[in-house]
């Protein structure tokens, strides 16, 4: 992982907030008087909750699409792993066999 994407998943963390931190909303927007005066206006707001659903929900199909590339390089590598292992015995089995016929070349003809 490098360095960027610990830092982005460091600023990512979900963190609580304190617990007095509706009430001091909540006082500092009534505390004007004019809570649209405070927050957008309603327009404003549901145009910022649509880009908030938006984004997780975005950002929920990439994580899930990471997940399942993460899976699937995961199998090819148990794969890859299985296959190397019974490459390998085979190998070895020639290799022994090899060993065999050469050994019962040299009792046959030992002046070579």
């Amino acid at each position: 992982m490098n360095r960027f994407e610990r830092e982005l998943r460091e600023s990512l963390k979900h963190r609580e907030p304190p617990a007095d931190f509706a009430e001091k909303v909540v006082a500092r927007a009534y505390a004007t008087g004019d809570s649209r005066s405070v927050w957008f206006s309603r327009t404003a707001q549901q145009w910022l909750v649509a880009a908030a659903v938006a984004l997780m929900v975005g950002g929920g199909f990439f994580y899930q699409q990471e997940q399942r590339r993460r899976a699937e390089n995961e199998r090819t590598k148990e794969q890859l792993i299985v296959g190397l292992q019974i490459t390998s015995s085979k190998l070895r089995r020639v290799q022994v066999r090899l060993e065999v016929i050469q050994k019962r070349t040299k009792y046959l003809h030992p002046e070579q």
